[in-house]
């Protein structure tokens, strides 16, 4: 028993706790608009197959990709913040469920999903700005998984670390040049890793770099630099996956 993740691409995970899979933020597309996908996507369709539900923690383009819900199951839920139903339902024959912050639904097996607060506004080009995003946790028999799949980093964590005992938590990296602009959209390498501290996390999963290049700092940088916060921090780099796009990592 135990949590076994992979990082398919930017912001796009699979989870698996004791036997529920858990797909966040889908994207197997080529590209975000004229940014194209780097490495090329490297994707067993099959292990689709097994997704009990999908997150989504906003409806920027990077994060919900339709097309995606191509490649799976009509009959899997797709959990979305509140208010944006309507930018994914008409779109999909997925059941969509719509949580506010706080709020929790639970799935056939028992498994638990939390929808929690992030420091991120997604929209959408349409007549109706859906700007609501989550992060999540995910509990199923004492194993809790925490996804953001996209902020900035603020408040929200220190208090959500103080409520949960988190096992692992997937954490956005990159798309943070210029700060002046995306300060209050994105976290530095060096401030997700105090994020990490404060949630109190066991272990750290990077996310949200080295895919689509989305801001003005080059593809790798993210990674390089908290690699090199490793560097500086053995003891918490034992504790933080930096891993290839691709790996499987057990906790």
């Amino acid at each position: 028993m135990g949590i076994q993740c992979t990082v398919i691409g930017h912001s796009t995970t699979l989870t698996q706790l004791d036997g529920t899979t858990v797909l966040t933020d889908p994207h197997f597309g080529s590209r975000v608009f004229l940014s194209p996908r780097k490495p090329e996507l490297k994707l067993d369709h099959a292990s689709l197959e097994k997704v009990n539900a999908v997150l989504i923690s906003h409806m920027h383009y990077d994060h919900l990709h339709l097309n995606s819900f191509k490649f799976i199951g009509s009959g899997i839920p797709v959990i979305v913040p509140e208010r944006t139903e309507r930018a994914v339902g008409p779109f999909i024959s997925n059941p969509v469920i719509e949580l506010a912050h706080w709020a929790t639904h639970e799935l056939t097996d028992g498994t638990t999903i939390t929808a929690l607060p992030l420091h991120h506004r997604g929209g959408r080009l349409s007549q109706l700005r859906y700007t609501s995003s989550n992060s999540y946790l995910v509990e199923k028999q004492g194993m809790r998984m925490f996804f953001a799949g996209d902020s900035a980093y603020g408040p929200s964590f220190r208090e959500i670390g103080s409520l949960y005992d988190i096992d692992v938590a997937y954490l956005p990296i990159g798309s943070y040049e210029p700060r002046w602009f995306m300060k209050k959209r994105h976290m530095t390498p060096a401030e997700a890793v105090n994020a990490f501290e404060e949630l109190g996390a066991k272990n750290m999963i990077p996310i949200h770099h080295g895919t689509f290049r989305l801001s003005f700092e080059p593809l790798e940088a993210p990674k390089k630099w908290l690699e090199k916060i490793c560097e500086e921090l053995p003891d918490l780099a034992k504790r933080i996956h930096c891993n290839d796009v691709g790996a499987k990592i057990t906790i």
